[in-house]
């Protein structure tokens, strides 16, 4: 199992709990929203010190912070040491474990905790923005490659929509996928998807018909 297997269950338990849900927004793995309510999961597939100091370095956004387990090697590593629940409640962690199939709280997030986090609401605008700018689900939570920011995003419609059209000038791109930016980013071209073709019409590069297949479904 990898860290992206786990990334699936944890968001249909979310989205059963009413939140939306997006992978890796900013160093999250899971960055799910309610109202006015954020949820943060870390997964991992093993038990770490760091991974605790991770969770609390999250609380600094929201103090429903929770780590995300493989069943099987949580329940070994709580068995071989119990003191972890113990730890966890006194730093107001939650704990969810993981199967294939689904995803369960066995430990719930505080409030409070006993040394309460000191927040940071820079950082908690920063990541709501990300989070609010995310139109589509791309990114898996626990990726380690690159991820799909709100920018790339649309860097994909753009590149969805000259697959269609074949060729295009940039008001019809623009008409087509409703992206006001979409002139900078055929200009910028920072992935090297785009080209203009002797008509002056914008078109996929090949780099872009080869790197665009992944995101086709």
């Amino acid at each position: 199992m990898k860290e992206t297997d786990l990334f699936k269950p944890v968001r249909q338990l979310l989205l059963s709990m009413g939140y939306e849900v997006q992978g890796e927004i900013m160093a999250a793995d899971v960055f799910a929203v309610k109202d006015k309510d954020i949820i943060i999961v870390e997964l991992k597939l093993a038990m770490s010190l760091k991974l605790v100091y991770q969770a609390i370095e999250r609380q600094k956004v929201t103090p429903h912070v929770y780590i995300a387990m493989p069943k099987l090697p949580l329940r070994r590593h709580l068995k071989a040491n119990p003191q972890l629940t113990l730890l966890l409640k006194k730093c107001g962690i939650g704990l969810i474990e993981v199967t294939q199939a689904e995803a369960n709280i066995i430990l719930n997030s505080h409030h409070e905790s006993i040394i309460p986090t000191k927040m940071s609401p820079a950082k908690k605008r920063v990541m709501m923005k990300e989070f609010e700018a995310r139109d589509q689900y791309q990114t898996l939570g626990g990726t380690n490659g690159k991820k799909i920011t709100a920018y790339r995003e649309q860097v994909i419609e753009i590149a969805k929509a000259l697959l269609s059209l074949g060729e295009a000038p940039l008001n019809m791109i623009k008409e087509y996928t409703r992206i006001e930016k979409a002139a900078a980013m055929l200009r910028n071209n920072y992935d090297g998807w785009f080209q203009k073709n002797k008509k002056g019409l914008y078109e996929l590069s090949p780099k872009g018909l080869e790197e665009i297949k992944p995101f086709l479904f």
